[in-house]
């Protein structure tokens, strides 16, 4: 009679871990949909339509500072002498950041923004592409990258659902911290409303001023016009 008790007590522990890892997933589906956005596609390589060869393809990365994000990309006509470079570079300074080779058919390359400015994502051709175009498609996504995890759950003996844990303290962080930047954001720009709202009221008077500067000369032109031809 008295072994049923643990075997209640465990049924009871082992529901509730279930239910945690329930809701856990659930508060995972919940975070992960705007950490990761839809993927974008793009032709790359070829020729300018001058002669000369094609530019970078880049794109504006606006995250908080040492803000980690994945790339997942596709590039169908990699090869061992056809490639691509990715570079990571800070905009306002002009510093480079990461520099990544692929030549790779697919593959996850990561970054980390090293500020809150704004950073170019750039992707370029490289190698012996003979002028053919090719597709290139990548798909960012914010925080680390699952190897992350399973190499930090074998470090530090972690189950499932500790692991999740982790995992779901690290997206409210990066959430907490987009909101941060958010609000950062919404103040530069509210400045920068005020400002130009400031300057254009000056504009009218402005316009004014040079209209009746205006009629005043034309009337003196005028006015000594008449009088030299005799007129008045």
């Amino acid at each position: 009679g008295g072994a049923a008790v643990p075997s209640t007590t465990t049924g009871a522990m082992q529901l509730h871990r279930r239910a945690a890892a329930t809701l856990l997933a659930w508060l995972g589906a919940v975070l992960l949909v705007p950490a990761r956005v839809d993927a974008v596609q793009f032709v790359m390589g070829g020729d300018s339509g001058d002669g000369t060869a094609a530019v970078s393809t880049c794109f504006v990365v606006e995250e908080p500072e040492d803000t980690e994000f994945m790339i997942d990309y596709e590039f169908p006509g990699a090869s061992k002498t056809a490639g691509a470079k990715v570079t990571l570079t800070d905009s306002d300074e002009d510093k480079l950041l990461k520099v990544v080779t692929v030549n790779e058919k697919r593959g996850q390359i990561t970054f980390t923004t090293q500020s809150e400015l704004k950073h170019l994502l750039c992707v370029a051709p490289v190698g012996h592409t003979s002028g053919k175009p090719m597709v290139f498609s990548l798909q960012p996504a914010l925080g680390h990258p699952d190897s992350y995890y399973e190499d930090l759950a074998e470090k530090e003996h972690m189950d499932r659902l500790q692991l999740e844990v982790v995992r779901l303290n690290d997206q409210l962080a990066q959430i907490l911290s987009e909101v941060d930047y958010m609000k950062v954001r919404e103040v530069e720009f509210h400045e920068s409303t005020e400002a130009m709202d400031r300057n254009a009221k000056w504009w009218p008077i402005i316009q004014i001023c040079i209209l009746l500067f205006t009629g005043v000369m034309q009337v003196k032109h005028l006015k000594k016009f008449f009088q030299d031809k005799k007129l008045v």
